[in-house]
């Protein structure tokens, strides 16, 4: 089967195109559906998870790091 000339280059676009499309679409519904809540942290751990609620750089350490050789 032997494509006309040039029609390659259409798909491509055409299947980009549709691909941009879907992608938006997912954001547009995730964001419409609370997807992106930050407060969602507070509903998965609970009190007794600890600091898991807490990044790791603003988690207290009772070690030092080990000083690097020169």
């Amino acid at each position: 089967m032997k494509l006309p000339e040039g029609i390659v280059a259409y798909l491509w676009t055409a299947t980009g195109l549709v691909s941009l499309v879907i992608v938006v679409f997912g954001i547009y519904w995730s964001y419409k559906n609370g997807q992106f809540d930050e407060n969602i942290k507070y509903i998965i751990f609970n009190e007794e998870d600890g600091d898991a609620k807490t990044p790791p750089h603003e988690q207290n350490s009772d070690h030092t790091p080990a000083s690097k050789p020169h």
